[in-house]
């Protein structure tokens, strides 16, 4: 297809949709974050096949060129990403620092939609854990951890993906 066959077609899709949508403003992480510029960004988008892209950063942390990676998405492609970030944790013991936001896009027709996206920084290097948003290598972080009456007491582990078995109540026993 020609140049100008291109343009027609694109003026074409444009007119059909009414305006095309123009990113306004971003409430994206602010400066001097935990996000760092000098590592490899892995920007996922909805029909990323997710083996294809974590075999890619699979072979720069295996060989030492980059230490850090950061995956972005937005939109549909969200839980893509985090898919993403979760298959190379299995596989790596690695920092995460994950950052929430939102795009404000203003239509041509004056329509606002607010954008959902999230930034997800995994490093083989320690990371501040006072950094807000951060997990540990072991895979949870304090947010989310129910307190435990004793401390001591190790939780119940799954054995092979599964629950524990079942086993009947004597009489009188309560659950």
């Amino acid at each position: 297809m020609g140049k100008n066959k291109k343009r027609q077609r694109k003026e074409k899709i444009c007119n059909v949709t009414g305006g095309v949508a123009v990113a306004e403003e971003s409430a994206a992480p602010a400066q001097g974050s935990s996000m760092e510029e000098n590592c490899p960004t892995m920007r996922i988008k909805s029909g990323t096949k997710v083996e294809n892209v974590v075999r890619f950063t699979r072979k720069i942390l295996e060989a030492g060129e980059m230490r850090k990676i950061i995956w972005m998405g937005c939109g549909d492609a969200i839980t893509r990403t985090i898919s993403c970030a979760e298959a190379l944790r299995r596989e790596f013991r690695v920092h995460q620092v994950t950052e929430i936001s939102q795009e404000v896009r203003r239509e041509a027709s004056g329509k606002t939609s607010y954008i959902p996206s999230i930034r997800i920084l995994q490093s083989l290097d320690q990371i501040d854990p006072s950094t807000p948003g951060y997990q540990n290598p072991e895979g949870g972080s304090q947010f989310c951890a129910p307190p435990r009456e004793n401390p001591d007491e190790i939780p119940q582990k799954l054995t092979h993906g599964r629950f524990p078995k079942r086993r009947k109540l004597e009489e009188g026993e309560k659950l």
